[in-house]
C-alpha cells in the first residue's frame, strides 16, 4: 500500500544545532497521525520541512502520494493538496472573515465552485457566518482557529498538518476543536497533528510517534500510548 505521507531519515539544522535527527514515520489514507513531545522535541520543525516552509535545506527523503517533494517550494506542495494549518493559526488579520476563506482557495482553479464552498463553511462553522464582514484579526482565538481550518479546507485538501491548533485556547473551545478534528477525518481526509495536549491528540489519532530532543522515541497505536506507564508519566501528567 502507498503511505499517503512517508519521511526517511528526515534531518534539519538550525545552524549547528540538530532539530530533527533521522525521523522516519508514515500517514496512511483516513487516519489521524499524532506527533507528541515536549516543546523543543522537534514537532513543529518536521512539519515545517514537510509543507516547504523551511525550503530544502533539510535532508533526507519526503513522500506525497508516493511523489518526491522533498525539493519541492510551499507553493507547488500546497498545490498537490498537502496543506498546513500554522501553529498560532496565522490568518490574515486585516482581511475580512469572508476574504480569509476566499484567500485559503488562491490555488484553485474551479473558481465556479467558491460559493457553494464558502457557503459549506458557514454551514460547518456558523460563527464564521455571523462574523463574515468583520475582520479576522477581532475574531476570539477560538474563531481564529475555526477560520484557520475553514481557509484549509477551502483548498480542498487531500491531507491536512495541522499545528497546536489547542494552543491558548479555553478547554471547552479545546473538545471543540478537536471535534472538527474528529469530523474532517470522517470525511477521509487525513491529517498529521502536532499537538502539546498528548492526551487530547492520542484520544482523536488512530497511530502517534513520541518525539524527544528531535528523535521518535516511541510509536504505536494511540490507544496503547494511552495506557502506557512511560507515556503516562512523561507526557499525560501521571504521577508515580
Amino acid at each position: 500500500m502507498t503511505h499517503m505521507l512517508e519521511l526517511k531519515e528526515l534531518h534539519y539544522y538550525y545552524g549547528k544545532i540538530e532539530a530533527v535527527k533521522g525521523i522516519s514515520l508514515h500517514v496512511d489514507p483516513g487516519e489521524i497521525v499524532a506527533l507528541i513531545g515536549a516543546n523543543g522535541a522537534g514537532k513543529t520543525t518536521t512539519l515545517r520541512c514537510v509543507s516547504g516552509l523551511l525550503g530544502s535545506s533539510h535532508t533526507g527523503g519526503i513522500e506525497f502520494l508516493g511523489q518526491d517533494i522533498s525539493r519541492k517550494m510551499a507553493h507547488e506542495i500546497t498545490r498537490l493538496g498537502l496543506i498546513h494549518v500554522l501553529e498560532g493559526r496565522k490568518i490574515f488579520p486585516h482581511l475580512t472573515v469572508l476574504e480569509n476563506l476566499r484567500m485559503g482557495a488562491y490555488c484553485r482553479k474551479d473558481r465556479e465552485n467558491f460559493e457553494a464552498d464558502i457557503a459549506e463553511m458557514y454551514r460547518r462553522f456558523p460563527r464564521l457566518q455571523e462574523r463574515s464582514r468583520q475582520l479576522a484579526g477581532t475574531l476570539s482565538g477560538g474563531e481564529q482557529q475555526m477560520l484557520a481550518v475553514g481557509r484549509a479546507l477551502m483548498a480542498r485538501p487531500k491531507m491536512i498538518l495541522m499545528d497546536e491548533p489547542s494552543l491558548g485556547l479555553a478547554p471547552k473551545i479545546v473538545n471543540d476543536v478537536f471535534q472538527i478534528i474528529r469530523d474532517i477525518n470522517l470525511e477521509g481526509i487525513p491529517i498529521l497533528l502536532v499537538e502539546q495536549n498528548s492526551k487530547a491528540a492520542l484520544e482523536v489519532a488512530s497511530r502517534a510517534y513520541v518525539l524527544e530532543t528531535g528523535g521518535i522515541v516511541m510509536e504505536g497505536a494511540a490507544e496503547e500510548l494511552l495506557a502506557d506507564d512511560a507515556v503516562i508519566k512523561s507526557y499525560l501528567g501521571g504521577n508515580d
